[in-house]
């Protein structure tokens, strides 16, 4: 099952940089990303926004769940504020998506825990 850190991989190797390079871009700490993807272990959420915000070019979508291209459709633009605040927009919106499916994941397990009480 391919996860998250896998695409931030992928990314960094089809746009030709290392992930210590990214680390730096990002401002993560040197060995944030790459121990994470070695061990595969998860990552805080904030480097998540720090990629999509330095790298307009990423499809948050895909980055996220993997759905769709890696890039968006017009490359030249992807310095374009406006392009890269659509990005970081869809990103929050499949987060709180997620965050909603989690809720409910976590209530239809405490409703079977109570109904196992009785």
């Amino acid at each position: 099952m391919e996860i998250i850190l896998d695409r931030i991989e992928q990314f960094a190797e089809n746009q030709g940089i290392k992930i210590g390079a990214l680390e730096k871009k990002i401002g993560a700490s040197k060995g944030v990303l790459s121990r994470a993807i070695a061990q595969k272990t998860d990552i805080q959420s904030k480097w998540l926004f720090k990629i999509v915000e330095n790298y307009p070019q990423i499809d948050a979508n895909w980055l996220l769940t993997g759905r769709g291209e890696m890039l968006l459709n017009n490359p030249q633009n992807g310095g374009d504020s406006a392009n890269n605040g659509d990005n970081i927009s869809r990103l929050i919106t499949i987060l709180q998506d997620t965050l909603v499916e989690k809720d409910k994941q976590i209530d239809r397990l405490l409703s079977i825990i109570e109904q196992k009480k009785m």
